[in-house]
């Protein structure tokens, strides 16, 4: 009888166990990528077709920012988003569920013509690689929100940041990337397709 209640309790044991690491898996698991920040969606001017886009579409963006008269990392990172454009058409998920969006912090300079020649010259593909510029209040507003800083100096240089933001389907940004740099470090194209893969798998 007593061997019998020692089986039970390791049993019940065990069970217990056993549904703790699943709800582990099924409840903190998914903080993987928890909502580091929630920025409000935001129109600008797609300088690639002309039209207004809209941030509040329901798709997964990796956003980085730039300027055309940048002479190193703005560049390079949009070299390397030509690659990780033809990762995402690889996968099926170029502009269908995810975006490649780049905003200029130097929109008097960076207009729609300019903008839309610098775009071919990285044969950024306009179906899902959005080049923005708008009025500098509306840009600010989403630096403000992302943290981002950018500081425009009377020469035309720009001293800005060099983070990336992955944003999710509900427009909360739940990872972060670096830009590419002078020092032959390039934009981590693996480990970012890895966490918007996460997100395209994350129901809306």
């Amino acid at each position: 009888m007593k061997r019998n209640s020692y089986m039970t309790v390791g049993l019940t044991v065990a069970v217990l166990i056993t549904i703790g690491v699943a709800s582990y898996f099924l409840f903190f698991k998914q903080d993987d990528l928890p909502v580091i920040q929630e920025p409000t969606p935001f129109t600008l001017t797609n300088a690639l077709d002309g039209e207004t886009y809209n941030s509040d579409n329901g798709k997964v963006k990796v956003i980085t920012f730039f300027y055309t008269n940048c002479p190193d990392i703005c560049p390079l990172t949009l070299r390397d988003f030509m690659k990780l454009e033809q990762e995402l058409k690889a996968d099926g998920l170029y502009g269908t569920d995810v975006e490649l969006v780049a905003i200029t912090v130097d929109p008097e300079v960076d207009t729609v013509p300019v903008l839309e020649n610098y775009g071919a010259a990285f044969q950024a593909e306009p179906t899902g690689w959005k080049v923005l510029t708008g009025e500098k209040a509306d840009i600010d507003r989403i630096t403000r929100q992302l943290q981002f800083y950018y500081s425009k100096a009377n020469s035309g240089l720009v001293t800005h940041a060099t983070t990336m933001y992955i944003v999710d389907r509900q427009h909360d940004v739940r990872a972060v990337a670096q830009m590419a740099t002078t020092g032959d470090q390039p934009v981590d194209i693996e480990s970012i397709m890895e966490d918007v893969n996460v997100l395209v798998a994350e129901k809306e």
